[in-house]
């Protein structure tokens, strides 16, 4: 969606990527720069671009020097947005490029770009919808003391929603000024967690929106004197945060997740596309969070999908199935991919599921039963029966995983995968066995 900035209303501009740690990372242009930003860019160090971790421990691959070389960060101007408009600030998302004009191998943003185009090379249509949990905080009440959640319940109430009404409000202004399509807000379940529901885009605009609305929400809650957490586990106990990725599919104008007269309630390429991000999330797992944390929130009870498994409404499922209202579900079914959480680089974690989805109907991978219960509550022997499998236990067995996954180099390429797991690599071991309040105090802001 081109947002119609005019050039004259920009005093200065951001120009944001979002590496391979999750983090936005940016330099400002002032105005005088602004016709260069989508021509010539800004210079981005190997190492702020893909090699720094969450705590900015410099990594390197063989690939990538962390000190020698340089990247242009060319802003993509059809999706720039107005985030201020009296102070003039704009916002646009950047590709990497090498110095020689090219795409680097290690540009997120291109990588999701690639995968949407092998997606219409074989007439699939893709659109997503996010939905963003965030938490906010209150400062401490003394000096050095915990941050203290911004409302107290009960959860999904009119009360909790009083309690940040004007930062609800605000927020809503403000990203509608953005351009950032939003169909609805709420409190969540947890303490000072709020819910963001975007609407249904193109997979690039979508994600666009969504790391531009991570920063239109970070700058509306400080005018309110709060803080907001995108981290995956915020509170050490309490609710967690998801990113939740829907997921919708068309060919030929027809939603293949839409077919009331069949068993599944899908069509068959539908089963397939479902399939296929099924056999692949153990391998994928590590691009859909990539934080210590993400796998304390992959958890039973959390409403995370820590069980590989799909199902009708069932929030306990790494996929659940939306089949929408009835005689909607041509414009409504979809599928939510519900292990993505806010440490994710979304760029990579929206390609890797669309990939996954596509290699399923490549090669016609039957989706196993879908289940209508909490997979926990299976036995051993139903577990097995319906195909269901849990998640890897933590980072490192996750990325372990990745790096040996034949599939995901093939759709991303060695160097960003190698870039991508050196800097995860560092977090687990560097964090792997601390205790999660530790790595919730250390990361709590960060995203």
């Amino acid at each position: 969606m081109n947002r119609s900035v005019r050039f004259d209303d920009i005093r200065a501009l951001l120009v944001c990527h979002v590496d391979n740690a999750g983090i936005s990372r940016v330099k400002v242009l002032p105005h005088r720069r602004l016709l260069s930003a989508s021509t010539h860019g800004v210079t981005i160090s190997n190492s702020v671009g893909v090699l720094f971790s969450v705590d900015d421990h410099l990594n390197a691959t063989p690939d990538v020097d962390p000190i020698v070389g340089d990247l242009r960060g060319i802003a993509d101007s059809s999706a720039m947005a107005l985030i201020d408009r009296e102070a003039g600030l704009a916002w646009a998302p950047a590709d990497l490029y090498r110095l020689d004009g090219t795409p680097h191998p290690t540009c997120q943003r291109t990588a999701l770009r690639r995968v949407v185009d092998d997606a219409e090379d074989v007439r699939l249509t893709f659109t997503v919808g996010v939905e963003l949990e965030c938490t906010l905080f209150r400062p401490a009440a003394e000096a050095g003391g915990p941050p203290v959640p911004a409302t107290t319940g009960p959860a999904y109430s009119t009360t909790s929603l009083l309690e940040v009404e004007g930062f609800a409000t605000d927020a809503i202004a403000a990203l509608d000024l953005a351009g950032v399509p939003v169909d609805q807000v709420h409190p969540e379940f947890g303490s000072g967690q709020i819910e963001f529901a975007f609407g249904p885009r193109d997979p690039l605009g979508a994600v666009d929106d969504l790391v531009l609305a991570r920063v239109v929400l970070s700058r509306v809650a400080r005018q309110h004197g709060l803080l907001v957490s995108f981290a995956p586990v915020p509170i050490v106990g309490g609710s967690t945060n998801g990113c939740h990725v829907h997921l919708s599919a068309r060919r030929d104008g027809r939603n293949v997740f839409a077919d009331p007269s069949a068993k599944l309630g899908v069509t068959p390429e539908g089963g397939h596309l479902i399939g296929g991000i099924l056999d692949r999330l153990e391998e994928g797992v590590a691009l859909l969070g990539g934080s210590v944390l993400s796998f304390t929130r992959l958890r039973p009870h959390a409403w995370a999908g820590a069980d590989i498994c799909w199902g009708p409404g069932n929030r306990e499922a790494a996929i659940r199935f939306v089949p929408g209202q009835a005689g909607m579900g041509a414009e409504q079914s979809n599928i939510e991919v519900k292990p993505v959480d806010g440490a994710a680089n979304p760029y990579l974690a929206v390609a890797a599921i669309i990939a996954a989805a596509l290699d399923g109907s490549a090669r016609k991978v039957a989706p196993p039963k879908p289940v209508r219960v909490d997979p926990s509550t299976l036995t051993a022997a139903q577990r097995r029966a319906s195909g269901v499998r849990p998640l890897p236990a933590d980072l490192g067995s996750a990325l372990h995983r990745l790096e040996s996954s034949d599939f995901y180099r093939g759709v991303f390429g060695d160097v960003l995968v190698d870039a991508y797991v050196a800097t995860r690599q560092h977090e687990w071991e560097a964090y792997g066995e601390h205790v999660p309040e530790d790595v919730a105090d250390l990361v709590r802001w960060k995203y």
